[in-house]
Formats: C-alpha cells, sequence, structure tokens
C-alpha cells in the first residue's frame, strides 16, 4: 500500500522543572526515535501506558508541538521545513478529533459559526452560503439535526459534542484524521454508535486514521495494526490478531495481559521491578529491562534496534533482544 504518512526517529524533549533559581537546565525526553509509516486508507492504532507520549506524537504530527529532531513526511512532503504560510494547505488534510470536545469548541459562537469560518478562511468553499449548506448537509451525516447549527455547545450532551467535532474535522475534507481517545469521555452505549460511525465514514471518505487509545477491546476492533509505545519509544508494530494472539514484545504482552483478561492465565507472567537501583540509573539500555524478566547484560547495555519480519504477508515489527516466541517456546522445551 502506499505511505500518506511516514514517521522518521522523531524526537522530542521538555525541560524538568529546576529546584534552583539558576541551576541548569535539564531536559526529559517523551519521543524517543518514533519510527512509524502509515498507509492511505489504513486505521492504525496507538496504545500504551498514560504518559509513554501517546498525544504528544499525535500533536507534533498534527503541528501542535513542535518536534526537535526528525521528520514527518505527508503525502512524500517534509512538514517540519516548511513555513507558517507554506503549511497552511495541510491544515485542511490533516485534522485531529480531541478527547474533551467541550475544550475544542468556542461556548460564545454557534455551532455552524465555528465549522462555516474555517471552511471559508481556508478556501474550501468559494461562498459562506456554500459552506452553510455543506454544514447541514454534515451534520445531518453524522446524526445530529439541521437546527442544532444555531445552537450553543452547551445545549449539547457529550456524545452529540463529539459528533460536531467530527463533522467540524469532515467540513474541511482532509485525507488524514488523529482520533486522540475520541470516546474514552462517553457512555459504553455511545462509545459504539461513535465507532461504529468514524468506521462507516473511513469507508465513505477513503480516511486514513491514527486511533489513539487506551480501550485494547476498542483498539482490537476498530484498526488494522496495532503500534504500541512505551516511554517515548514505539516496541512493536503488528496488525491486530496478531499482536493479540501472540505479542512478541514483553511490554505488548503486559498490557494484554493486564486488560483483556480477569483470570490468571497458564502462560501469564509477573512483570516487577527485577534490576537493582544501581542498574536502573544506567543510560541507553532497552526502557523495559528494569520490569523484563528476560532483561541480559545486552538489554541493560544498548537499546535493541527493530527487527522487521513478513511471515506469509503478516508483516511485524519489534525492539527486543529477547522476543516471547523463542523465550516462550524455550520455556516449554525445559519444563518437558
Amino acid at each position: 500500500m502506499e505511505p500518506l504518512l511516514e514517521i522518521t526517529h522523531l524526537q522530542k524533549r521538555f525541560p524538568k522543572k529546576g529546584k534552583k533559581l539558576f541551576s541548569a537546565k535539564e531536559y526529559f525526553s517523551v519521543i524517543n526515535d518514533v519510527n512509524l509509516t502509515i498507509a492511505k486508507g489504513e486505521i492504525i492504532g496507538l496504545i500504551g501506558e498514560s504518559g509513554s507520549g501517546k498525544s504528544t506524537l499525535g500533536r507534533m504530527i498534527m503541528g501542535l508541538t513542535e518536534t526537535d529532531e526528525g521528520s514527518i513526511r505527508f503525502n512524500g512532503v517534509e512538514l517540519n521545513t516548511l513555513s507558517e504560510k507554506e503549511r497552511t494547505p495541510f491544515y485542511t488534510k490533516m485534522q485531529m478529533i480531541f478527547q474533551d470536545s467541550t475544550s475544542s469548541l468556542n461556548p460564545r459562537k454557534t455551532i455552524g459559526e465555528q465549522i462555516v469560518a474555517p471552511m471559508v478562511r481556508l478556501g474550501v468553499a468559494e461562498s459562506k452560503l456554500e459552506a452553510e449548506l455543506e454544514v447541514l448537509k454534515l451534520l445531518e451525516r453524522v446524526g445530529l439535526k439541521r437546527e442544532h447549527f444555531h445552537r450553543y455547545p452547551h445545549e449539547f450532551s457529550g456524545g452529540q459534542r463529539q459528533r460536531i467535532g467530527i463533522a467540524r474535522a469532515l467540513a474541511l475534507k482532509p485525507e488524514f484524521l488523529v482520533l486522540d481517545e475520541p470516546t474514552s469521555a462517553l457512555d459504553v452505549s455511545i462509545q459504539a454508535q461513535i465507532l461504529n460511525l468514524l468506521l462507516d465514514l473511513q469507508e465513505e471518505f477513503n480516511l486514513t486514521y491514527l486511533f489513539i487509545g487506551h480501550n485494547l477491546s476498542v483498539i482490537k476492533f476498530f484498526c488494522h495494526r496495532v503500534a504500541v509505545l512505551y516511554k517515548g519509544h514505539i516496541v512493536e508494530v503488528a496488525k491486530s490478531d496478531q499482536l493479540y494472539s501472540k505479542p512478541f514484545h514483553p511490554i505488548s504482552h503486559m498490557l494484554l495481559q493486564s486488560v483483556l483478561s480477569l483470570e490468571k492465565q497458564e502462560d501469564s507472567y509477573e512483570y516487577e521491578e527485577v534490576v537493582s537501583a544501581d542498574v536502573q540509573k544506567l543510560q541507553g539500555g532497552c526502557v523495559f529491562s528494569d520490569k523484563c524478566n528476560y532483561a541480559s547484560a545486552t538489554c541493560i547495555q544498548s537499546h535493541p534496534s527493530t527487527i522487521s519480519e513478513n511471515d506469509d504477508g503478516n508483516e511485524r515489527a519489534y525492539a527486543c533482544y529477547h522476543p516471547l516466541n523463542q523465550e516462550i517456546e524455550q520455556l516449554s522445551v525445559v519444563s518437558q
């Protein structure tokens, strides 16, 4: 498939809060050497623990957070080298749907005003009247009514405001959407409605999605492929069915084991601090080496490079010296 978005060696650091007024500024990495390719028409999920950098990565792709190092290419165009004026056309091609729809809407303007204005400003519609007619159709398409055009954000429920956010994103006729946990604040019944709507729209408009989430059941249902992020590193990328049935990286296994199963399984493993505090201070090793049962001296000394495999068309990439497919097989041989 033809790539739409290509991310290579992406880096982002934020300054630490200094304890002293004139102390030297220190930084911590939020996104560390991230590489990811998203094909046209694909839905890829991004999962990880809270604080792993998922939302930061999404905001970097959209240009809402500045990139320190690395490359973001959209349809072959390098976005990080573009000026603000040169980047303007890409605001219509790339849109973001936020977790908190309330904070992304202006409480003093009607829904119609907030959707029409960017359409006219960015040249998606030639006139205000054309934009208004298009918005009325979009509101109906996302499950709202035409009279909602003249209402204010506080007059809607959470599910309705999320539908408004979807309509506002679609109004600019994008190719790519970043969905930052779009259903996490909604009731379960409303979540299903929004997810089904997004799937229908993806097929209807041939959209490409990056779905950021923490609900692994939703990710499995919704996405073609899944990328696992841990402390700013992408540690595994695989098709949804592959990852959920046979994760290679211990982090993937830990996430799935902690969420998807309420009962302790025979092949389950506990992950806890297994390395001394002195070893944890070493820099450059695998980010999971302080908790991994399979960590070796090599894991502690250097971070593993990404290995790509293709088994009968099933592509998988992982960054691990001791992938679970090998380690579990070795354990079963020893037990026999």
